[in-house]
């Protein structure tokens, strides 16, 4: 996520007017600026390029993901009392 608590600056970007009313609709049915509804769109396309970049490279190395399971495995109780 975008980080909210940097002082914000804003800059135009151009596009259709369709396409700028549309924004605007979707913008007040979320209770949202048009600046915020935009920065949440750019970030889940940006989580899923993420995902499909992450998907690409163990789809390139078969097994990488069981390895990575394995080794994983056992640390969700490290330096928990097992009793």
């Amino acid at each position: 996520m975008l980080d909210h608590m940097a002082p914000r600056t804003t800059t135009t970007v151009r596009v259709y007017p369709e396409t700028r009313a549309e924004i605007a609709r979707l913008a007040e049915a979320e209770g949202v600026t048009a600046a915020e509804l935009l920065e949440s769109i750019v970030d889940r396309a940006a989580g899923k390029a993420r995902l499909a970049e992450a998907n690409a490279w163990y789809a390139a190395h078969p097994g990488e993901a069981e390895r990575e399971a394995e080794a994983w495995s056992d640390t969700h109780t490290d330096g928990l009392d097992a009793g």
